[in-house]
This record gives C-alpha cells, structure tokens and sequence, in this order.
C-alpha cells in the first residue's frame, strides 16, 4: 500500500543549495511561495554560486509554468483556483502558491492568522509570509503539509506554530570512510610474503568489499604495514615508505624539495597521504583531516616535488580555497585581486616560510644566544619602521613601509615571480580549463556539492586535483558535516582508479592544538 502524497513547501535557502531539489520528492508536491520567488529575484544577480543557482531555478520554473492559468492544484480541499500547476515527469506536481489569507479581509479573523500575528508582528518579514503561506497550504490541502528548510531559526519559529518541518536530507551523505583505516588479518606466511615483494593477492578478503585505491593496514600480530587495495583482491606497498624503513644506501627519505627542506611524513597516515599525492595514476584525491593533521602541509610539499622535478608532467601548482569569513566582517578589503586575496592564503606562505626557509634544516646545530639574539633585533629594527595599520602589498608577503615597498624577499618568492605558484580565487574558476597543472583545494568542506563539481570539471588531461579539509569546521551557513562540496566529492568519485581518498587523524602540529582538537 503506498504513503498517501505529501506536500513540500521550500524555502529559498533549499531552492539556492540545491536547484534541483525542485524534482527531488517523488509522487509528491511541491510547493513554492510566491515570497520564495521575490527573494529568487533578489539573489539572481548575486557573485558565484548563489546568483548562478538562482538563475537556474527561475528557468526551471518558467519552463515548467510558461503558458499555463492558474488553476485547484490536486488534492485541494476547497478546489478553487488559486494556484499555478505544473505536472512532474516524477508523478508529482508542482505549486506557485499566493496566500489568500494575506489578501482577502474575511480570512484575516481566522484561528491560525491571529495565531501566526500575535507571535510574530511582522508579517511583512519574508520568513513569516513563507510560514504563513505553509499555514494557509495546511488548510487548503489534503494529507501532511511540511515546510523545508536549512534555516534552523526559522525551523524553530514554524515549529512553535505546530509546522512540520524538515531539513533537506536528498543531499545528505552518510560515510564510514571517516575513521580508522581498515585492518586486513593476514597470516604470518602472507605477511612475509608481502614484506618480501612489495604485493600480495588474497583468495579471500576477511573485511567485506573494498574499493579500488583504498588503502588499510595489513596486520600479522604485532606486524603492520599500510598498503594500498588496487583491485581484484590484490595490495601493493607504498614504495617510499618502503624507501624510508629500508635502511639502504641511496634511499629515499622521504621527499627533497630543490632549495627547500627535506619532508619526512611522522606516522602511517602521512605515509598514505603522501603515497596518493605521489601516484601520478590518481587524478584525484580527497582528504578528510582534522586541524594540525598537516594537510596542507604535507599536499603543498608533494606537489612542489612533482612541479619542480625535471620529469614532471605538472607545469605548476595553483592553490585555491572558498572564500569564507570566520567571525564577523570586516568589510570590503582595498586593493588589487592580489590584495583582496593576501589575509586568504596566508597558511600557505606560513607553509612556504618554512619548506624553503634556508635557517629550517640549521636551526639545531645554531647557538641561540647569538644568532637567534641577532635575527629578533633584525625583525624588531624593521618592525619598527613598518606602518602598525598597513596591509599586504602583493601575494609574494612584500609589506608597505613608511619608505615604500620593502626590499626583504621571501625564500619562496621565486616561485611566485617564475609562476610556478599561482594563488586563485575560487570565484574566477568557472569556465576554465586547467591542464598540466597540480591543484590543491584547501577548506574544501566549505564548498557546497556544486561548486565541488564545478572545480572538478575544471581539470583537464593531465591535471591532478586535491581537495583537503575538515568536516568538523564548516563556515558556510546551510552547510554540515554531510551535506558539503568535500563529502560529496569522495562519496560520489570512490572506487575508481584514478581517485583515491585518505584521512589524517593525529595532530603533529602541537600538543596544545592536538588537545583542542580532542576536548573542544
């Protein structure tokens, strides 16, 4: 026996996530308010995806409404026409509705409209004309009437009026690809086998299905190694972390950066992490990491091994990240593109400071007496000159001081003035084609599923794209832990050969941070 019909109001925050939500409940109806289109309107001019999704809604609905009268949508209970109908190829239909209680004066004695007024006053506030047009739909149609919605504020103030409500689940993404890595038992003859060539194929695996680049741990007792799943029940070792544990002459220890530092992952999951990056088979990696996990870090030394290598096929690294402000606005910043861009992408030249800082590989062998004394007095000497309210002058971390633009050079400055680094804002990404290029996308978990999609689409042959973040600092409203740009990226792209994804789950970065990560 089938659930009898429902019918779905949206608000607008539902429509701008996700344009296609309008097609996305089955045999049910779909219900728009006429404010949800005037706020539509309002946001189609918008910057970046907001503006774009909009767009797109409104020629949904002017395809799906163009040349059609109004008319009783199905299952009205009065069956007046009060309404514009449009049938769904999903059996269901699809509403532009006008609150008739807001316009005609006998329905303003009505129980549920003094109910609504002495709560909220206002009535002109879009959110209440949406409740109270989810109101009026509750009277006029037959079954269960519920109001969508992202907005948790306005779910209370529906809620507080007897509203059903929900919040939009179509885009949600349950994964158990979060936490630890997954453990393969092998006996002691398998796991010798495997020490010995670097592969092993198993007639059986003992953990259920596994997805192709997928690594885990192999296990004998008290023996651990990672490795890689490439498929058809076969595992491959991480032939740098074999490098690094070999002890023979010539090795790899880990990776050496020209004119840089040399980076040493510190635990199995960097090991990992540093293996995908390095794979130039994987097109694709997504990483879930919590803060001081060295995502960052570790992404922007593997790919500028690969970039300044004389056998690459990356001609160079481009960095971006969403834009989001944490805290309150500080209002528009002045300047160039460059400029605008400089507070951004400053974790990335902290990280730069200290790969191709030419003190880094020394500073254990210097006396700090002396030389540590020497560089504070140099710092404070040209602190004193600069200007306390100046801003960054370029990407290259050049300052304004009161004599003009400093003549200090940063280590890294090379690889900002030969191109080799690009820095580019998320905003100007649509429409390009990135090809021979390493792309690392930091904060991914701030992206919403289409925008993810958008930078994918971006890459072409010959390119590698990283998307890093954390799914437990999420800064854009309307998006959590299951519903943005980075989950969707891995859930939907796993088990292909050309992606893989990983996960860093201990801090290296400080005792203390590690500790605010596990306890706040």
């Amino acid at each position: 026996m089938s659930s009898p019909k429902k019918t779905y109001v949206l608000d607008t925050n539902v429509l701008l996530h996700d344009p296609q939500s309008l097609f996305k409940f089955d045999e049910h109806s779909v219900a728009i308010p006429v404010e949800v289109l005037s706020e539509l309107d309002n946001k189609k001019t918008a910057p970046g995806a907001v503006g774009a999704n909009a767009r797109q809604v409104n020629r949904e609905l002017r395809r799906l409404f163009d040349k059609r009268r109004l008319e009783a949508p199905a299952g009205n209970r009065s069956g007046t026409a009060d309404a514009l109908v449009a049938p769904l190829e999903s059996g269901g239909q699809i509403l532009i509705v006008v609150n008739q209680q807001l316009v005609r004066k006998h329905f303003d004695t009505s129980s549920e409209s003094e109910h609504l007024r002495t709560i909220f006053p206002d009535k002109d506030k879009p959110d209440h004309r949406i409740i109270a047009a989810t109101l009026y739909l509750r009277t006029r149609q037959k079954g269960t009437v519920v109001l969508v919605t992202k907005d948790a504020c306005m779910a209370l103030k529906a809620r507080a009026l007897g509203l059903e409500v929900e919040d939009y689940r179509n885009d949600r993404v349950e994964t158990e690809d979060a936490g630890e890595y997954a453990s393969v038992q092998l006996s002691a003859s398998a796991m010798e086998r495997f020490e010995q060539t670097g592969d092993l194929t198993l007639d059986r695996l003992t953990n259920g299905q596994l997805h192709a680049n997928e690594y885990v741990m192999l296990e004998c007792g008290d023996r651990r190694e990672p490795a890689c799943f490439t498929g058809e029940k076969t595992f491959r070792a991480l032939p740098l972390y074999r490098e690094f544990h070999s002890g023979e002459p010539g090795a790899r220890r880990g990776v050496q950066l020209p004119r840089g530092v040399r980076v040493v992952p510190k635990n199995y999951e960097q090991w990992i992490f540093m293996d995908a990056l390095l794979d130039p088979e994987i097109r694709l990696v997504t990483c879930f990491g919590r803060a001081g996990t060295g995502k960052t870090f570790i992404s922007i030394a593997a790919a500028l091994a690969q970039v300044l290598s004389e056998f690459t096929q990356y001609k160079k690294l481009y960095i971006s990240r969403p834009v989001v402000q944490i805290g309150r606005d500080i209002g528009a910043l002045p300047g160039t593109k460059d400029e605008k861009l400089s507070p951004y992408v400053q974790p990335y030249f902290d990280n730069l400071e200290v790969l191709f800082s030419q003190n880094t590989a020394h500073a254990a062998h210097e006396d700090l007496d002396t030389t540590g004394t020497t560089n504070r007095r140099k710092k404070k000497n040209h602190a004193a000159k600069a200007r306390i309210f100046g801003h960054p002058g370029t990407l290259s971390g050049a300052f304004t001081v009161s004599g003009g633009v400093s003549s200090a050079r940063k280590p890294y400055q090379w690889l900002l003035d030969s191109g080799l680094i690009e820095i580019e804002a998320m905003t100007f990404i649509r429409g390009r084609s990135i090809g021979n290029a390493f792309m690392i996308v930091d904060e991914a978990q701030n992206m919403t599923p289409h925008e993810a999609k958008t930078v994918i689409t971006r890459m072409a042959e010959g390119s590698k794209l990283v998307l890093i973040g954390d799914l437990e600092q999420v800064d854009t409203p309307y998006l959590d832990s299951k519903t943005n740009g980075l989950i969707h990226a891995h859930e939907h792209m796993k088990g292909h050969a050309i992606t893989a994804h990983v996960r860093l789950l201990q801090g290296v970065r400080s005792r203390l941070s590690e500790l605010a990560a596990n306890r706040m």
